[in-house]
């Protein structure tokens, strides 16, 4: 693959070298040049070599500059190629409970790992390939965001309708110990992957910490746009707080272990009448909360599901 210039900074090494607008930049120092990424972290030493074609002519010149000074080029988007899509079907994606009518860019399912490291976007894994998995570790490429769901690797097969979403799971032992800091979602469906399923992935996640630096927990959102989809049954007030049962207790564990919670029920706010406390979610690590996998709409929090008189007594996380 090849990136192609469409605009040359002036005054820039590349203006220097006579890089001009459609000219394919094909490699640095040997390694193939796939995205922006790429192209950002190969540009960045004061000398290299530049594969390049132009007039479909290639040629290789000796880049001399600044170290970390631009060389110059623009691509078509900011990514330099176009975003990567989900290719899963999740029993409770949101953009399939989106109503019709609405603008074109919120159906569009994304799941890329360069916009979960730019924009914290919530990532799934199954669109990446082992050689992908190195590169993040050899860019450090950090913090992702991970959209996990269940550590059941036969349980996230059927939640995410992929094949692949069991195996990929391996991925986030390998990138832990290759010093990324993993920020982990749960979206959590009644009956499907909580109680003892609950219990499971944040055990199996909690021991990659201090990698794993923040797990937040939101319900699937239901809408009136499921025809189709699958069946999910909605949380009432009692499978609520027996699931908020199972986050305060992990995270009053990791609060005595590693002095903060690191488990964050999304979106819940003080509903204690007697004994208002600290937002479960302040200072969460994540850059936002509450959001599902693959875009920027935000699910219901868990308020949606529990009644205040249900809870009158009940006090929400401290960090």
């Amino acid at each position: 693959m090849a990136l192609y210039v469409t605009a040359v900074d002036e005054n820039s090494p590349a203006e220097r070298l006579s890089i001009s607008v459609g000219c394919a930049l094909l490699a640095i120092d040997g390694h193939p040049l796939n995205d922006a990424l790429d192209y950002q972290f190969y540009t960045t030493p004061a000398h290299f070599s530049l594969a390049l074609c132009e007039h479909e002519q290639h040629r290789t010149v000796q880049v001399e500059k600044g170290e970390y000074e631009p060389l110059g080029c623009n691509f078509k988007t900011y990514l330099g190629d176009e975003k990567h899509s989900c290719s899963n079907h999740c029993m409770f994606c949101f953009i399939d409970q989106l109503p019709p009518g609405m603008r074109e860019p919120l159906y569009f399912k994304d799941d890329d790992e360069r916009l979960s490291f730019l924009f914290g976007n919530y990532i799934t894994l199954t669109n990446l390939s082992e050689h992908e998995i190195d590169r993040i570790i050899q860019m450090h490429i950090s913090p992702i965001f991970v959209s996990v769901h269940t550590t059941n690797p036969q349980l996230r097969v059927r939640m995410l309708a992929n094949k692949r979403g069991g195996e990929v799971l391996q991925y986030l032992p390998k990138l832990a110990a290759g010093g990324i800091e993993l920020n982990c979602q749960l979206v959590l469906c009644r009956g499907i992957n909580d109680g003892e399923e609950l219990r499971r992935t944040l055990q199996d996640l909690l021991a990659l910490h201090p990698r794993v630096g923040s797990i937040a927990a939101v319900p699937a959102g239901v809408t009136d746009y499921r025809k189709g989809l699958y069946k999910l049954t909605a949380y009432d007030k009692e499978s609520a707080a027996a699931t908020l049962d199972i986050l305060e207790e992990f995270a009053a564990r990791c609060r005595a272990e590693y002095g903060r919670s690191i488990v964050y029920p999304s979106g819940i706010s003080p509903l204690s009448a007697r004994s208002p406390r600290q937002n479960s979610t302040m200072n969460l690590p994540s850059w936002r909360t509450g959001s599902a996998c693959g875009g920027s709409t935000t699910t219901p929090s868990w308020r949606s599901w529990i009644t205040t008189q249900a809870l009158c007594c009940r006090t929400v996380l401290m960090l």
